[in-house]
């Protein structure tokens, strides 16, 4: 019985010692930030990004009234060309509102990966 008491005593001073402001806090990696002059981001590799969040959706699909069509590579390429400030502010930028928020967003990694991608001058490889 003494056992079960000293046990019990244990277990309850454990459980109040324990407290999360008193964890230490989680160590970062000294540099977090996206490296776009090492980052290697294809087309193929944005398409795909967009084909998932924009055109299976139905939003971006090559038909229909909406001017965006990401159906392609050439067309998503095209679309930016002759529309980059747009699609910068819609789609990568700090306010973007694409895709609407009945969707997921993108990550910032994919916002990054993007930017960058265009940034290089939309390479194939």
């Amino acid at each position: 019985m003494k056992t079960i008491v000293w046990l019990l005593a244990g277990g309850c001073l454990w459980l109040t010692a324990c407290k999360n402001e008193q964890a230490p806090a989680p160590v970062l990696p000294v540099d977090t930030t996206f490296r776009c002059e090492k980052a290697r981001v294809t087309t193929a590799y944005v398409f795909e990004a967009l084909q998932v969040n924009c055109t299976s959706r139905k939003c971006h699909p090559g038909r229909g009234p909406v001017a965006a069509d990401f159906s392609t590579p050439e067309k998503l390429k095209t679309y930016i060309s002759n529309s980059r400030a747009v699609f910068e502010a819609r789609v990568t930028g700090p306010q973007a509102n694409m895709p609407p928020s009945r969707f997921p967003p993108l990550t910032k990694g994919m916002k990054d990966s993007i930017a960058c991608w265009i940034s290089k001058g939309m390479p194939d490889q």
